[in-house]
């Protein structure tokens, strides 16, 4: 079942506070857009099947689902004047959708 928290979501994504202003560039040029979310580049171990685990970067952004209605892969997020492409994301049913991104 779906909660939305539409007021809550605006104080959340405040570019005063949490939140930073990225460019959403549609596939194919259809209507890119700025929108507001949560950016971040936590560093993960993974196992590469050797006796040491590696660490990579895991960029991800946190967004209003609303903001992303028709998300796709290979869609791209600009933050920083860096390139990033959508790789995948999970709309969680409150109305926030998590994107991971691969640095470009």
């Amino acid at each position: 079942m779906t909660i939305p928290l539409t007021s809550d979501l605006n104080f959340l994504f405040d570019v005063e506070d949490f939140a930073v202003t990225v460019s959403y560039q549609r596939k194919l040029g259809l209507g890119d857009s700025s929108i507001k979310g949560i950016f971040d580049n936590e560093t993960v171990p993974l196992d590469a099947g050797g006796m040491a685990l590696v660490h990579q970067e895991q960029p991800r952004l946190t967004c209003k689902t609303s903001d992303v209605p028709y998300i796709a892969e290979d869609d791209f997020i600009v933050h920083d004047s860096i390139n990033y492409r959508v790789v995948a994301w999970v709309h969680d049913g409150t109305g926030v959708t998590i994107i991971q991104l691969e640095k470009q």
